[in-house]
């Protein structure tokens, strides 16, 4: 064991802080094979390292420029032999150099959106969606676009409660790297139920001498309404009219009716009563 001799080694490589506007295109060669040289007893102890060392090369070593990175033959000597005994000698390095090529690039944070379509069961309507993570950071090449957003493609989702969590996927962007490969996407639904009115028929933009009569007096009307709220929206939330504009100068023997207003958080809401028979009376000044 006191005779010199000679062996080879594995050494895996690693490097390490890579500044955020560094993207790697071509990397470095990930593994060492090294020829040592030295006296039995330490390099059987330079042989147990074999396969488990682990070479960690801070990219503030390389000389860069012009997308272009390289760690140069006596530094990369002086790594490997930082991990061996005094005694041993490095005679040969494959690859004699760690060579990388990289492209700039920026980083962007981009809020997440929805795609896919959904498709609701017993009347359920989405209200709001919610995202965990809201936004990802994007790492965009300095030549390609911003992307504006991400989209979490839910695919065809069914709604058939108020609340439906999943867990999906990023849609990959060509060039781009999302710091998150996955978010969760939380949608809030409603349940609506049909109700039926009774609305009474007035009129907008009559002269003010002049009052509409309709027959009948009041129109039919249907509307989805969430269901909690179906006890509280009643008749005196809608406004269904005869415009004066529609029938001034006219022979017509009906008038049709028109949904003047009513509330933001109802839906679908359907005349019955289409038209009415009228009569229009003027008072005297």
């Amino acid at each position: 064991m006191s005779q010199d001799h000679q062996t080879q080694m594995k050494v895996a490589v690693q490097i390490t802080g890579i500044p955020d506007d560094i993207r790697v295109t071509t990397p470095a060669a990930n593994q060492l094979s090294v020829s040592l040289s030295g006296k039995g007893t330490s390099l059987r102890k330079s042989g147990r390292r074999s396969g488990r060392s682990v070479l960690q090369v801070n990219y503030d070593l390389f000389s860069s420029g012009q997308g272009h990175a390289a760690l140069s033959t006596r530094r990369l000597m002086d790594s490997v032999y930082a991990m061996l005994p005094a005694s041993v000698s490095i005679t040969k390095i494959e690859p004699d150099s760690l060579v990388m090529r990289y492209a700039l690039q920026q980083s962007v944070t981009v809020p997440v959106q929805m795609g896919g379509t959904t498709e609701s069961l017993d009347q359920f309507f989405v209200e709001r969606v919610e995202f965990k993570p809201e936004s990802v950071c994007a790492k965009v090449l300095l030549t390609d676009t911003l992307p504006r957003y991400v989209v979490a493609d839910v695919g065809t989702l069914t709604i058939s409660s108020d609340t439906t969590v999943v867990t999906v996927g990023l849609k990959p962007i060509p060039g781009v790297l999302f710091d998150a490969d996955e978010v969760r996407v939380s949608v809030y639904a409603q349940q609506y139920t049909e109700k039926s009115l009774e609305v009474p028929v007035t009129g907008v933009n009559f002269p003010e001498h002049v009052t509409l009569k309709s027959f009948p007096s009041k129109a039919v009307l249907t509307v989805w309404v969430k269901m909690s709220e179906y006890d509280k929206i009643d008749e005196s939330d809608f406004q269904v009219v005869v415009d004066y504009n529609d029938i001034a100068g006219r022979d017509n023997a009906k008038a049709m009716l028109r949904i003047y207003s009513q509330p933001a958080s109802v839906r679908n809401v359907r005349l019955q009563t289409r038209s009415v028979d009228y009569l229009m009376e003027t008072m005297p000044y």
